[in-house]
């Protein structure tokens, strides 16, 4: 198992990182509040534009300085690593969904794991979290519904991304980050 885990991971964002705060990502999110990276360069790259667009827009559209994008490299400490509870999900299947459903609908970290890794759901998941929460694919929580609602996430398309939720593991897992071009 470890060794498919990646060592160097990306993260984007809009402002800089002098310390993980793990409190600082926003809840109901899909593996729970906290920190997360990006396995390729181009992801983080495109969160991170997504995330200023995000910002700007908050801002009513006054480009402000205070924004800027920003790419960071992440290494991981491989001995620390061994030590962590990890759930992995290969795929988006109906595991990942019920990982995902649960930590959207009760936000925060429902969880016990120290670091999840897997698909991350794409930009219209809350719209078909919505749909699915409102019983437009079925009944709420039948196979049906979670079926219409997986296919509509299309998780052929999935990237992957890695997750951290305990400030503990954040301090003790990365061992470098570093700012680096990202054009």
């Amino acid at each position: 198992m470890f060794e498919k885990i990646k060592s160097v991971l990306y993260h984007g964002t809009i402002s800089q990182i002098e310390h993980i705060d793990v409190k600082q990502g926003r809840g109901n999110k899909d593996f729970g509040k906290g920190f997360y990276m990006a396995v390729s360069r181009q992801q983080a790259i495109g969160m991170m534009h997504k995330k200023y667009k995000e910002a700007v827009r908050r801002s009513r559209n006054k480009k402000d300085n205070s924004f800027e994008e920003r790419l960071y490299e992440i290494t991981f400490d491989k001995e620390y690593l061994r030590t962590l509870s990890i759930k992995q999900f290969e795929t988006a299947d109906q595991e990942w969904l019920d990982f995902v459903l649960m930590c959207r609908e009760n936000g925060g970290m429902p969880h016990n794991y120290d670091l999840v890794i897997g698909p991350t759901a794409d930009d219209d998941t809350m719209l078909c979290l919505k749909a699915y929460w409102d019983g437009l694919y079925g009944k709420v929580g039948s196979f049906e519904a979670k079926h219409i609602l997986l296919n509509n996430l299309e998780p052929e398309n999935l990237d992957i991304q890695y997750y951290v939720g305990k400030q503990i593991v954040a301090d003790q897992l990365i061992s470098s980050m570093k700012e680096i071009p990202w054009r």
